[in-house]
């Protein structure tokens, strides 16, 4: 079971139909700005990892890596101070164009990289290092944890915390007395300002999307300073072992055995982390993973309500699909019994924030409307509808086994009768009536069977412009079928779909 690969409703352009794209009618405030670099922008962001700043993040992280990104560090990272020194800066420029050279594989008769880094580790093999911490680039590291997806969560923890011991054992090798004080406690601040970056923002992410408690939410809080504190502890007790290990390095132990970086990420490939005895943690990092990749799809439907790109339809059989996601990892042993409890008690709180954002999106829509449009064009939110989908949806899950599919002909069923009611109660209002007795009616027909609408057109023509071929033909309902054969297969659950 891979919880981090289960699929992302926001990941692909073309979901935005089966999720309840506008339909006529209904048109979103902010199609232009539905995602930004592959993101969704809610009220929260979870998918926006950096790595760039991550020294041997999730792979081998060589010899030659660490010389390499100590030779960028010594080369190219320019001062302001050094504007008034025509050497220093003519010797930025040239080691700035020599990489540009390598990084674009340009062949022009200069000095190779191998042949740069093997000189630069000839002088690291005779010099050494002295035994500092690079507090800046430490800095942008663990402040690149900010904000960190589900995805990354664990590897995320891991490397904070192997980071923090392979910097705190470098110390206590260098220095003595008041000045490993010091030394030690400029450690402290930085390392608790990135934990506290990454913690707060996981949490505000759980809390703002899946409507958790302020409880609950210090409770994941606790569950992270936990988990990093049982890492750090385990990654002490694998430092002999790497220090050991970089002795048998000849002599690039020289220079190996004070790099920070490079011992936290033989840390880090020795595994110890996280594998020593029961963990105290009310939530484990798995738990907090599947939280996250909930709150994803939650975020896309409170991010899609507040730009009227959903509506009390649309949030209905969406968030149904997401909590029948929650309950199969229930039932399935997927997360503790301590993270049921939170997923279903935070699940009214979540609904009430994504409806709340609709109402506020058509208050603002219906203080706005044109001088044509009657007065309830756009009317506050019907929860009867919203509540009444989900309810038929959810009940079906239940009721059939698990089977997704049939769940969602079951909202769709009673979609039909309650928007159909809708409209009876509020005439004026232009999301129900005909836009949205034709949104019904195609939900089962393929583009094929049903003349192209202009979103289908422009999201085609995105993907073309993206150099992918255009979205295949299937029909809304089949989307909803694929995203759920998707998160059971991801999850290791097989296919149980009887479309």
């Amino acid at each position: 079971m891979n919880i981090g690969n289960f699929p992302i409703i926001s990941n692909n352009i073309s979901n935005r139909i089966t999720t309840g794209a506008p339909h006529a009618g209904f048109q979103s405030d902010s199609d232009a700005v539905w995602m930004k670099d592959g993101v969704v922008q809610g009220s929260a962001q979870l998918l926006n990892p950096d790595f760039s700043a991550r020294q041997g993040y999730r792979e081998d992280y060589s010899i030659r890596d660490a010389a390499e990104y100590l030779w960028r560090q010594e080369t190219q990272t320019f001062n302001l101070k050094d504007l008034d020194d025509p050497e220093k800066s003519k010797e930025f420029l040239e080691n700035w164009r020599m990489q540009a050279r390598w990084d674009l594989g340009i062949q022009d008769g200069g000095p190779t990289k191998d042949e740069v880094i093997s000189a630069y580790i000839q002088d690291l093999r005779q010099n050494g290092l002295d035994g500092s911490v690079d507090w800046s680039a430490l800095t942008r590291e663990l402040d690149a944890f900010k904000a960190t997806s589900p995805e990354e969560l664990e590897d995320g923890l891991d490397y904070l915390a192997s980071r923090y011991v392979a910097a705190r054992d470098k110390l206590e090798r260098n220095y003595t007395g008041e000045e490993l004080t010091a030394q030690l406690a400029k450690l402290e601040e930085v390392y608790q300002a990135g934990k506290s970056g990454m913690i707060d923002g996981y949490t505000q992410a759980l809390q703002d999307n899946l409507g958790l408690s302020n409880s609950d939410a210090q409770a994941v809080r606790d569950s992270f300073s936990s988990i990093l504190a049982e890492k750090e502890e385990a990654y002490r007790g694998a430092l002999k072992q790497v220090h050991e290990a970089v002795a048998q390095t000849g002599p690039d132990s020289v220079w190996l055995k004070d790099h920070d970086a490079y011992i936290a990420s033989q840390l880090r490939t020795a595994g110890k982390a996280g594998k020593a005895g029961q963990s105290e943690a009310r939530y484990s990092v798995q738990d907090l993973a599947a939280a996250g990749k909930i709150a994803q799809d939650y975020q896309a439907e409170i991010f899609g309500a507040s730009s009227c790109g959903r509506d009390e339809a649309r949030l209905g059989l969406n968030l149904a699909m997401a909590d029948m996601k929650a309950e199969t990892m229930i039932s399935k042993g997927l997360v503790s019994e301590n993270m049921a409890s939170l997923l279903r008690n935070s699940r009214a709180q979540g609904h009430e924030n994504a409806l709340a954002a609709l109402d506020q999106a058509l208050a603002r829509r219906e203080s706005n409307r044109s001088s044509g449009e009657p007065k309830g064009t756009f009317a506050p939110v019907d929860r009867s509808v919203f509540q009444g989908i989900y309810n038929a949806t959810m009940n079906a899950y239940r009721q059939n086994g698990g089977d997704g599919a049939g769940a969602i002909r079951a909202g769709v069923s009673a979609g039909q009768k309650l928007t159909a009611q809708a409209a009876a109660r509020n005439p004026q209002a232009l999301r129900w009536g005909i836009s949205q007795e034709h949104y019904w009616k195609e939900f089962y027909k393929t583009p094929e069977e049903r003349r192209p609408s202009r979103l289908d057109t422009q999201i085609n023509n995105l993907l073309i412009q993206a150099g992918q071929p255009p979205r295949p033909q299937r029909s809304t309902y089949q989307e909803y079928v694929n995203r759920w054969q998707d998160f059971l297969t991801a999850i290791g659950g097989g296919v149980n779909i009887r479309a």
